[in-house]
């Protein structure tokens, strides 16, 4: 369940929206009066470690957008396997999908940290976004960058070796959220064996084994449940390699 809030927050919590939602994507470029429009039906939720998003109503439409912590974006099958599908951090939002009716949603959304994430009522962002139709424009250039995105990680999933898969992700979640200490660029999330493994749709073994090569290669370090990249460029040859 989400964090319960203090009564005096709402002011609070109506401030740090506002400010949040002016460095979020498609956000940052909006008038005042269209985010304003906008915030009078959003809401900010605290959400503890592994708490399911929308747990309450998984179908209801809408746009989360992270102000702090990590979303994770992933479905279960039948039997019991786990796919994420994305780790999104601070200033990123999901999924856009839900801005239309009577869409299948296949993924579920957990808090992977501690998060704090805003609510955004799709019905209320089409409004604004309806009545200035130039606004379209940023979240169709947000929807084609995913889609690009998308795209070349499902050609890494068919073409690439597990290597270069692995070493791809690494350093895409050191964008979002590497964290530089003296020689090494420590990633400041939580992140297993078991995650990694869901993120790519490989066992634990086989996620073992070759962390276990970059560790002896020096590409990177392990403690509980956490990496830190000791040899960036040495990992982006490896995710750039035939």
């Amino acid at each position: 369940m989400p964090v319960p809030k203090r009564s005096h927050d709402s002011g609070e919590d109506a401030a740090l929206m506002a400010r949040a939602l002016r460095w979020i994507e498609p956000f940052s470029h909006w008038p005042h009066a269209r985010l304003e429009q906008v915030l009078k039906s959003a809401r900010l939720e605290r959400y503890r470690r592994r708490t399911q998003v929308l747990a309450h109503d998984r179908g209801r439409r809408e746009v989360l957008a992270v102000v702090s912590g990590c979303l994770e974006v992933s479905s279960m099958s039948a039997h019991g396997r786990k796919y994420v599908n994305a780790l999104l951090g601070p200033g990123q939002v999901a999924p856009l999908v839900r801005l239309l009716q009577d869409v299948p949603l296949p993924y579920d959304y957990h808090a992977h940290e501690d998060s704090v994430i805003i609510h955004l009522p799709s019905d209320a962002m089409l409004a604004a976004m309806d009545a200035e139709p130039i606004l379209w424009r940023d979240v169709a250039r947000l929807a084609l960058k995913r889609q690009r995105l998308s795209v070349a990680t499902l050609q890494g999933q068919m073409l690439g070796s597990v290597r270069r898969r692995l070493a791809a992700t690494l350093l895409n979640l050191t964008e979002y959220y590497g964290r530089q200490r003296e020689a090494d660029l420590s990633l400041r999330l939580r992140l297993s064996q078991h995650d990694l493994a869901a993120m790519l749709g490989l066992s634990r073994q086989t996620i073992n084994k070759e962390l276990g090569a970059f560790v002896e290669a020096g590409v990177i370090a392990l403690r509980y449940r956490h990496i830190s990249v000791l040899d960036t460029e040495q990992l982006r040859q490896i995710a750039s390699s035939d």
